[in-house]
């Protein structure tokens, strides 16, 4: 019978005299399966997509996976929704960021390809564009009137209020009115 103490070492060291039992066969006889296998040279490596579904921990993972980049994109889709926009053949993004004490903020207005209209008539917009701070108080209004004749336009403000972090823009074209919100971005 071979028991797992067959091979003695002894250390030629005289002050370690130290003993070490080591028996390979031992080990491996009571090893899993998957290691008496690598170790008979019957192992066969799990390539391509079939390791993700091999064990039931896999699978989890694997489920947990695709659950987190759906939350993912789906928070994303809802998150970017807020700051654009369509107002009649126009989409608008709403943009703003800090930046050495002061918030930058952008309405960029373009033509939308899928909406040109042969006869180009310009557009007489009305923007009026709120700042919130900390305490989601209005820190600061501003209000424009804009003649879009163009295939591009951007309204840019800066506000030296570095409390600011909202912005609420809703713009108007007489017939249809449109409200954007972002976040600034720090």
């Amino acid at each position: 019978m071979n028991s797992m103490f067959d091979n003695e070492t002894k250390s030629d060291n005289a002050e370690e005299n130290l003993v070490f039992h080591y028996s390979h066969e031992h080990r491996i006889k009571n090893a899993p399966k998957e290691v008496q296998d690598y170790y008979n040279g019957n192992f066969e490596l799990n390539k391509g997509i079939k390791v993700l579904f091999k064990n039931k921990s896999n699978r989890v993972i694997l489920i947990a996976l695709v659950i987190m980049t759906v939350f993912a994109l789906i928070y994303s889709r809802i998150q970017s929704g807020r700051n654009r926009g369509s107002l009649g053949n126009y989409k608008l993004e709403l943009t703003s960021f800090a930046f050495e004490e002061k918030i930058y903020t952008s309405l960029k207005i373009t033509e939308d390809s899928k909406k040109k209209s042969v006869e180009k008539e310009p557009v007489m917009l009305s923007v009026n564009a709120s700042f919130f701070d900390v305490n989601n108080q209005l820190a600061e209004s501003r209000e424009n009137t804009e003649l879009l004749d163009q295939t591009e336009e951007k309204l840019q403000w800066l506000i030296t209020d570095y409390d600011i972090t909202s912005v609420e823009v809703k713009v108007s074209d007489g017939k249809e009115t449109l409200q954007l919100e972002a976040d600034v971005k720090r």
